[in-house]
């Protein structure tokens, strides 16, 4: 499948992102949980800032695929170099985007790293999106050197977790590696069945 990125805005304001009538997808995770990576390995193209050091992407980025659909990233949250005014800013421009941006969002692709134990961040991000009745999709990214076996147990363990916070229903699920290429392709899969299902709403 090729992809075309067509457009790409970046803004710091939700008011002012594009007023397009097409789906889009939000990639969010914690900083250094590999967004970057995973965005130019779907998109085939180097378009999405990556770095050593995390907390590089700090506004919402509109990429623009076909003129068809969109794939949104944005800030990451964590331990992002900045200051405590500055992560508030983001934390508050993102859940504005969020709850503000209305039909056009069709889905979040939650991007959690498997080597790393859950994070509370990570827990509370995915509930605050339930309470906000936005659907969202758990991304394991990292995958890259861990057997089948161990990935399989590490997200066993993680579920047994979100149970353990009343979680009735455990998220879908997409086990990622941008170095080997793993996960992308369902991703795509996942937002063309979504696309589809957009279009025969709107």
């Amino acid at each position: 499948m090729t992809i075309n990125v067509t457009e790409f805005y970046s803004n710091q304001k939700v008011e002012d992102c594009p007023k397009t009538k097409c789906p889009e997808y939000a990639f969010i995770g914690r900083s250094n949980v590999g967004k970057s990576s995973l965005i130019n390995t779907i998109l085939q193209h180097n378009i999405a800032r990556t770095s050593s050091k995390p907390g590089k992407t700090q506004l919402i980025n509109h990429i623009i695929i076909d003129h068809e659909w969109a794939l949104v990233d944005l800030p990451g949250y964590g331990y992002a170099k900045t200051s405590k005014t500055n992560r508030k800013k983001m934390l508050e421009m993102t859940r504005t985007y969020f709850t503000k941006r209305g039909i056009t969002l069709c889905g979040v692709f939650m991007l959690i790293d498997i080597r790393i134990p859950p994070q509370k961040s990570d827990l509370d991000w995915m509930e605050w999106l339930v309470e906000n009745n936005i659907y969202f999709i758990r991304v394991f990214t990292k995958c890259d050197g861990i057997s089948i076996s161990k990935t399989q147990g590490y997200i066993a363990k993680y579920n047994q977790i979100m149970k353990t916070n009343n979680w009735a229903k455990i998220p879908e699920t997409i086990i990622t590696s941008s170095s080997k290429k793993i996960g992308h392709q369902e991703i795509l899969n996942t937002i063309l069945k979504l696309n589809k299902l957009f279009q025969n709403i709107c």
